[in-house]
């Protein structure tokens, strides 16, 4: 029986590489990795200027500083991954 599930498995495995370029799914995991670090970044510097000493005026202006450097760090690989996704839906169209 766990041959058999192996065995499909593999076969799985097997019809999605006929599917997809090599390519992608290592670039997939490259940028959502990118982006996960950008985001625990972001959630880091957030938590420091939540808790800093600086009135809430001052606050205000850092979490809003720091939202816009987090907009455009992101901007590059939101793009790669609708060009990715964009690859793989022409895959099965």
């Amino acid at each position: 029986m766990a041959a058999d599930v192996e065995r499909s498995r593999l076969q799985k495995v097997q019809n999605r590489e006929a599917f997809y370029s090599l390519d992608i799914l290592p670039l997939l995991q490259t940028v959502l990795a990118d982006l996960a670090d950008i985001d625990s970044a972001y959630e880091k510097n957030l938590d420091a200027i939540k808790h800093s000493e600086a009135d809430e005026g001052r606050k205000s202006e850092l979490v809003a500083r720091l939202w816009h450097q987090h907009r455009e760090r992101r901007a590059p690989y939101i793009h790669e991954l609708i060009v990715l996704r964009e690859r793989i839906e022409t895959t099965f169209t």
